[in-house]
């Protein structure tokens, strides 16, 4: 299965005598370059070493998870994680019954909750560089993102319709890793789902182009005959970390080289329930618990942004004019996802090019993790394409207890129904 291995590997960076040998029920993966699917112009994108699940997780283990940890079975997940179609092919919490065979893959699971599981195992998601690099194997080569046949063979299995029972795990075809089922079963969750943007450019000033993202004119195709991967990055980009789906699954990863373990998947209700600190424009730590109070606008983006943000913080402070003396009983918080630039210094000095009040104005940012735990719960997306920063748009209007009650995604638009969404929730 391995003999397109080499018993000497350089992988990554890191020279193994022979390959690593991989956890119960997982293969090693060597990482290295490929070249994505999503930009037009696209350099290769390098995939580190891992080891990741032979075959995704299954009903049955997915039941052996929600045993002992009652607060993800299906009446106890919170409706902030997940939608009302978790688990809803099982026949009770802790029944799987006719339509959920043991073996089968589990789905209906959202994000959130496979996160939780994976960490139970002491794994996590893949990520979608890991993932997509896996995938291009067949049971022959590393890489067949050119053959044509076996472009033909993934389209076949796109164009078939869903069954009500999914076949067994391991029925699944394996590639030359050994990886088993990564086509032909079901669609598999990702870490960064969320970094997946099929859509057209938000810089120009038509109002057709007001919900779209900005910077993403740059994540046109490399390769328009791989019409397979463009629909897995189109539905990718269609999911929300809510979402549970009668034909996406899951499947653990585990890095070779040993990482610090990440912060447990919180149960949550609504945003401030998340943990992580925050480090604001005055280099003062923030937890966002400490939110709560008032009712708050929020956005997200990178200060040095020069398309969407400023068009968004502009429209944030029409809302603060408008709100008049009222505005003090409001706040309004920018929270950044550029890790490589916005420090402290940087976010002030954003904030003071645009006349902000920083008595009602605070920037954030975070660490990676606690940033994209903060963008699925709001259904933000983000991510870097060919060295540039892209997003999806948002305002939203928070109560105090941090639950969303308003959002609006269009660039420019009437701010008058963000506006009363938000006088009523104000102290008289």
């Amino acid at each position: 299965m391995r003999h397109a291995l080499l018993a000497l590997l350089f992988v990554s960076g890191v020279l193994y005598a022979k390959t690593p040998e991989p956890p119960p029920g997982m293969v090693f993966i060597p990482g290295g370059e490929y070249k994505p699917l999503y930009a037009k112009e696209a350099t290769p994108r390098t995939a580190l070493a891992l080891f990741m699940d032979a075959v995704q997780v299954t009903n049955a283990q997915f039941l052996g998870f929600v045993e002992a940890h009652p607060e993800c079975r299906r009446t106890q997940l919170r409706s902030a994680q997940a939608d009302s179609n978790y688990l809803k092919h099982w026949a009770g919490d802790l029944e799987l019954g006719a339509k959920a065979p043991p073996q089968a893959p589990v789905t209906h699971v959202a994000w959130h909750a496979a996160q939780a599981y994976c960490q139970s195992q002491h794994k996590r998601l893949p990520t979608q560089d890991e993932w997509e690099f896996a995938a291009r194997a067949d049971a022959k080569k590393i890489d067949t993102s050119s053959d044509q046949a076996f472009l033909k063979l993934l389209l076949e299995w796109y164009s078939k319709p869903a069954t009500s029972a999914l076949e067994s795990v391991q029925s699944g075809i394996s590639n030359v890793h050994g990886v088993r089922g990564l086509h032909g079963l079901v669609c598999e969750w990702v870490h960064d789902f969320n970094n997946s943007m099929i859509v057209g450019d938000s810089r120009g000033d038509g109002s057709m182009e007001r919900k779209l993202f900005c910077g993403a004119g740059s994540l046109l195709a490399a390769d328009v005959s791989n019409y397979a991967a463009y629909m897995r990055f189109a539905f990718r980009s269609s999911l929300k970390g809510s979402y549970c789906v009668g034909s996406l699954g899951f499947r653990g990863a585990k890095s070779v080289k040993e990482t610090p373990p990440a912060p447990a998947t919180p149960q949550f209700t609504t945003i401030y329930d998340l943990p992580g600190e925050w480090r604001t424009q005055d280099d003062k730590l923030l937890t966002l618990d400490q939110l709560r109070g008032k009712p708050r606008i929020i956005t997200m983006g990178f200060t040095s942004c020069k398309y969407a943000c400023p068009r968004i913080i502009g429209d944030m402070k029409r809302i603060e004019t408008e709100l008049g003396a009222d505005a003090d009983k409001a706040a309004f918080v920018f929270f950044s996802f550029d890790t490589a630039t916005d420090e402290p210094a940087q976010m002030k000095k954003a904030a003071g090019e645009q006349k902000l009040d920083l008595g009602r104005w605070t920037f954030a940012i975070s660490d990676d993790e606690t940033i994209r735990q903060l963008a699925v719960a709001l259904q933000f997306k983000f991510a870097t394409v060919e060295g540039f920063l892209t997003h999806s748009n948002l305002i939203a209007v928070l109560d105090a207890d941090g639950n969303i009650v308003h959002r609006e995604e269009s660039l420019g638009a009437d701010i008058a129904p963000t506006v009363t969404a938000l006088k009523k929730l104000l102290p008289p």
